[in-house]
């Protein structure tokens, strides 16, 4: 039953958005999901906080037994998050480090939501069932498996060098930014 698994079904989506490309940038720049995972906490220091919706999501799905409906309230407040970051106008390019206009999401993007979006309906879905007296499901092989390769995927980008990210060159004293040509949105 899918409704059973709808954890892996979320740890499965959010693996395949990570090989895909997250944005397309001006000037033909993209950004890869991967490498949005590993910038995404400096989104902070830009006013971009949608990446934060990450350790929401993994809150959530660590908590979706024990606590079921503080579990919902997270991956609605990751869901919230996620959203958010369909209002990003410009990125750093993860090669220039230059400012450029965020032209279009792409497939990286849409499956990262989906996956928290997933989740969030079949938690809804199982904590309705909860008041029914039925049991949240809970652990299965397919999810330790999939935690596990989602582990090794980010400790391998952490040690790769171009995977890495150079905040000095973002922050550096005047960067090149791109004016917001508002007729490309």
């Amino acid at each position: 039953m899918i409704a059973n698994r709808y954890v892996s079904i979320t740890l499965a989506l959010f693996l395949l958005c990570l090989g895909f490309n997250a944005v397309y940038l001006s000037g033909g720049g993209r950004l890869h999901a991967l490498q949005a995972l590993l910038y995404g906490p400096w989104g902070l220091v830009f006013g971009m906080f949608g990446w934060f919706a990450n350790p929401l999501l993994a809150m959530a799905i660590l908590l979706h037994r024990r606590w079921r409906w503080v579990s919902l309230g997270l991956g609605l407040g990751a869901l919230y998050l996620a959203l958010t970051s369909l209002g990003i106008e410009r990125l750093p390019d993860n090669r220039s480090y230059n400012f450029v206009n965020l032209t279009h999401f792409a497939p990286g993007f849409y499956l990262w939501l989906l996956s928290i979006f997933g989740f969030c309906l079949g938690q809804a879905w199982w904590c309705n069932q909860a008041r029914q007296g039925r049991a949240i499901p809970g652990w299965h092989w397919l999810d330790a498996v999939l935690l596990l390769v989602l582990g090794v995927v980010i400790s391998y980008a952490l040690q790769e060098p171009s995977l890495r990210f150079e905040v000095d060159r973002v922050l550096d004293a005047e960067p090149a930014v791109q004016p917001l040509d508002r007729n490309a949105i």
